[in-house]
């Protein structure tokens, strides 16, 4: 049917005492008539004496039956899935007919119905309805009715042709013409020729289901007592199979002559409809440019429909507020309109990216302004910070659509939003969200899980919310239980921010007079095999683990005993080194016999970083030389979760002792554990601990082939896929090219790769663990264009 003909209403011509006849034969009804207001039918209500008063709708003569058939099966579909909902029910004719086929007096045949009456007033004639209360409610409701007909089926779901259908809107241009005002002609174009390029493409990669795409205030009931109250949408003629969308702009289309911000609209009835029906990324985004389609589609149909119809009856009484909505809408503008419907259902705010390529606002100065304000100055790690509003995989994405190969952030350790992780947080959160005073499975199973490889006096687990939490708790233990209170720590560890761990992390206080250093705690010469005293040693094991004597004889001088030697494996924040074989071994040795634990910093050495799941075994430390292993950061994926790990014996112990309670409010809560179950599924079915030793090989290679060309690489070392690059200015005197490091982060920002320092002049290379070869091949490119970009300002470096 074409467009012009869609325009003319046709309406049934069948008389109020032939309508009687009809239903009375045919379904045994009478009552009081008064006829409603219709499009393209003919409806009517009909008071009955017993007050169940019914609606009789004689459709228009080029109505299909297929068109019909589907919105009685609908409303039967609607009534099983959720009987709850307000939609009329089908009223069968005497002979057990969802509808009835009779003939006007010229011949033409047309269907009749019976739909049950709702009860309620019409929302757009309530003028207290026009309120974000009722709004949401409306959305709420709605979303119901889709989400009840998501499962529906019907083979005329796609053939139902009339004007209103926004996935025919093109249909739709050549009435543009008819529009008297020019500025409303001409935003009307633009509104099409947009949708043309991108709302009707984009609209396509949305949900699409059989939907209602006619809940505006005239379809929508509401209580007379109570505004608020949506309690009826009627009206299912225009149902089709169309995106989602459609019925949220269908539904926020009535916009009171007295208000001018048609994005809270917009904003209240979408946060409703996502509270039943919960909406993906591209639909929310999509949200503003559907909305004003709707309203230029509405705009060009009243405005063809006045200039083509001559009989003088308007099926819209006052159509006003349509261009008058469009155009403040479109004035708002689509950056304002996206954050603010992003914000009304909770979806991270970007910012900046739309799925055209359009560029949104980002007001990075006054986000600077506002995180001085509210956070304070907190440390960050270029000199200018990056502005990152999502990640996914090895990447981050910065509000200006930059994407960021990420080679520096160690907590998304399978990669950013893993799939697998963020659903089962979220299935858990819906479900259950409570700490371990309660009986749950998921504590219990996630603790028997992580345990399970582990040798049997590590069979207890103890869930906090972070590396530095299990590290202070950890110590505490050790200092329980040894009665002493002493600490031993590589040079320039990092173990946390807690007040203890603070002291156990002298990366803080190294530089600090002696006399400010904490006397209970005592560094050990790091075992550096690059440019460490012992480094060409043959007895480097011997010689720095000897140095762990000297720590326990001058702690001993200042009245301290040693309660455990905390040690990051990975030898992370000391440059990433590699210590000589059993050098840990012979220091583990030699701290027990003196009384003290073993604490196994798996903070950052674990969940598979070090090319096995366990850090401390990828630099051979003894199973039985380990008393207490602590987790954080990847355990659960970026999620809060911490854990220490350590002997059934020793909790009791602990618990009987100094502190006969312990409990963390958050620690071990269910969906905390659910994430980090999720991990270990994703390290196992991605076989992720067996690949990223290779991929960690592979880069490893490929920048000691940058090394045979560049003189500023120094040394190459690590484990997995955790690398140190150690820069210097001179090979042979091995001067720390400190300033160069510098100046190659900020340049390797500039195209785009997120790294970091270890130390001063050592790169720390710690990519999520899913990477392969192709991410590694971004890395090295980019890295030799720094190298290649800075050759004057770093001395010592040469090509071939």
């Amino acid at each position: 049917m074409s467009t012009d003909a869609l325009l003319l209403r046709n309406l049934p011509n069948f008389s109020l005492e032939a309508t009687r006849r009809v239903v009375a034969t045919r379904y045994g009804l009478e009552g009081t008539y008064g006829q409603l207001a219709s499009e393209r039918d003919l409806s009517w209500r009909i008071e009955r004496t017993d007050g169940r008063d019914v609606v009789v709708k004689i459709s228009n003569v080029s109505e299909p039956e297929g068109v019909v058939d589907m919105q009685v099966k609908a409303l039967n579909h609607i009534f099983e899935r959720n009987p709850d909902l307000p939609v009329p029910r089908v009223v069968p004719s005497l002979a057990g007919a969802p509808y009835e086929w009779i003939e006007d007096e010229r011949g033409s045949r047309h269907m009749v119905r019976v739909l049950t009456f709702l009860p309620g007033k019409v929302m757009e004639q309530v003028e207290e309805a026009f309120s974000a209360g009722t709004r949401f409610n409306i959305g709420a409701m709605v979303g119901r009715l889709a989400y009840a007909l998501r499962d529906f089926f019907h083979p005329y779901a796609d053939s139902n042709v009339h004007l209103w259908d926004i996935s025919r809107a093109l249909s739709l241009r050549p009435q543009i013409a008819k529009i008297s005002d020019a500025g409303l002609r001409q935003l009307c174009e633009e509104i099409f020729d947009r949708a043309e390029r991108f709302t009707l493409p984009q609209l396509l990669k949305t949900r699409r289901q059989l939907v209602h795409q006619d809940s505006h205030g005239g379809n929508i009931l509401v209580d007379p007592s109570d505004s608020t109250s949506p309690v009826g949408i009627i009206d299912f003629g225009d149902m089709g199979y169309n995106s989602i969308v459609a019925d949220i702009v269908a539904a926020s289309e009535t916009f009171s002559k007295y208000d001018d911000d048609p994005i809270a609209y917009l904003c209240d009835v979408t946060s409703g409809f996502d509270s039943t029906y919960p909406l993906e990324e591209n639909e929310i985004d999509l949200i503003f440019d559907a909305m004003l389609l709707r309203l230029a589609m509405a705009t060009v149909i009243v405005e063809a429909r006045e200039a083509t119809d001559e009989s003088g009856i308007r099926h819209i009484e006052d159509a006003s507020h349509y261009p008058r909505m469009m155009e403040l809408l479109s004035r708002q503008g689509r950056a304002q309109a996206v954050r603010r419907l992003r914000q009304a259902c909770r979806f991270p705010v970007y910012g900046a990216m739309s799925n055209d390529g359009e560029r949104l606002a980002d007001d990075y100065d006054a986000l600077t302004r506002e995180r001085e304000a509210h956070l304070g100055p907190i440390w960050h790690f270029y000199n200018k910070p990056l502005h990152i509003t999502r990640a996914a995989g090895a990447w981050m994405y910065a509000a200006d659509g930059t994407a960021y190969l990420d080679v520096y952030n160690n907590v998304p350790q399978i990669g950013h939003c893993h799939p697998h992780v963020a659903k089962a947080i979220y299935r858990q959160a819906s479900a259950l969200n409570t700490n371990t005073r309660y009986m749950c499975d998921v504590a219990v199973e996630y603790a028997a899980r992580l345990t399970a490889d582990l040798p049997d006096h590590l069979d207890t687990c103890i869930f906090v919310n972070s590396g530095s939490e299990a590290n202070d708790l950890a110590m505490q233990i050790a200092m329980s239980l040894s009665r002493h209170d002493g600490g031993l720590i590589i040079d320039q560890a990092y173990h946390g921010c807690t007040e203890l761990t603070t002291a156990l992390s002298n990366e803080s206080w190294r530089h600090l007079p002696a006399e400010e250093h904490p006397k209970r705690i005592e560094t050990l010469i790091a075992p550096d095999m690059y440019r460490g005293p012992y480094a060409s040693d043959p007895q480097a094991a011997e010689r720095y683990a000897a140095d762990a004597d000297r720590a326990i004889a001058t702690l001993s001088e200042r009245g301290h005993r040693p309660a455990a030697f905390m040690v990051d494996t990975a030898l992370c924040s000391s440059g990433v080194l590699q210590a000589p074989k059993n050098y840990f071994n012979l220091v583990a040795e030699k701290v027990r016999a003196a009384g003290g634990f073993v604490i196994a910093d798996e903070v950052q050495a674990g969940c598979g970083r070090m090319g096995t799941f366990w850090g401390f075994r990828a630099n051979g430390l003894k199973d039985d030389n380990v008393d207490v292993i602590t987790m954080g950061k990847p355990v659960g994926n970026g999620h809060p979760l911490g854990v220490v790990i350590l002997s059934s014996a020793l909790m009791k112990r602990f618990l009987n002792g100094t502190y006969p309670l312990l409990f963390s409010t958050f620690g071990g809560n269910t969906v905390a554990c659910a994430a980090g179950m999720a991990v270990l599924d994703v390290i196992e079915r991605e076989s992720v601990v067996r690949r990223s030793a290779e991929t960690g090989e592979y880069l490893r290679h490929e920048l000691r082939r940058l090394a045979e060309r560049y003189e500023i690489i120094g040394d190459i070392r690590g484990r997995g896929m955790m690398t140190g690059v150690e820069l210097v200015t001179d090979r042979r005197t091995k001067e720390p090219a400190i300033q160069q490091t510098d100046r190659l982060i900020e340049d390797m920002l500039a195209r785009s790769i997120l790294v970091g320092k270890g130390t001063p002049n050592t790169l720390k290379l710690r990519p999520p663990l899913i990477w392969s070869g192709s991410e590694v091949d971004i890395f090295v490119s980019a890295f030799e264009g720094s190298l290649r970009s800075q050759q004057s300002t770093l001395p010592g470096t040469q090509l071939e």
